[in-house]
């Protein structure tokens, strides 16, 4: 399981030329799900995300303490293998009726602690992202 996180001033999800879901201040989680994923790296990922120190000064709080909210974009592209040549081979990708599963999955962990809005598996998305700082974390569990 990798995830790109960016902290971030607002970000929405466009889908038909619609915004579907946006936010203020937190982070935009872009998400990718690997065959070898397990519930446990699931909960692993989502602690992760709820606690990792991006905000204020010298990176002192996360994104609870800030009372930020997070934008969380399934993406299949992300465990991409580009070790050879220069197309994207996309072996490790979990199968999309899991992923579907896992993302639900995640999004509701989140949801327990944190306002947290979606982008649509499967949709053809735009998102736009207002980054702060530039801060941009790759996270892999």
């Amino acid at each position: 399981m990798k995830a790109v996180i960016q902290r971030v001033k607002s970000s929405k999800v466009i889908v038909n030329k619609k915004i579907i879901e946006e936010i203020n201040k937190g982070l935009t989680v872009l998400i990718g799900f690997e065959k070898e994923d397990t519930e446990e790296k699931l909960q692993k990922m989502a602690k992760k995300i709820l606690n990792l120190r991006l905000f204020e000064e010298k990176f002192s709080k996360n994104v609870l303490e800030i009372n930020g909210e997070i934008l969380l974009i399934p993406n299949f592209t992300i465990p991409a293998i580009t070790k050879k040549g220069t197309r994207p081979n996309f072996q490790n990708s979990m199968p999309p009726n899991e992923a579907k599963i896992f993302f639900e999955k995640l999004k509701s962990i989140l949801q327990k602690n944190i306002t947290t809005k979606a982008g649509i598996f499967g949709a053809d998305m735009e998102v736009e992202i207002i980054n702060d700082g530039p801060v941009t974390i790759i996270l892999e569990v």
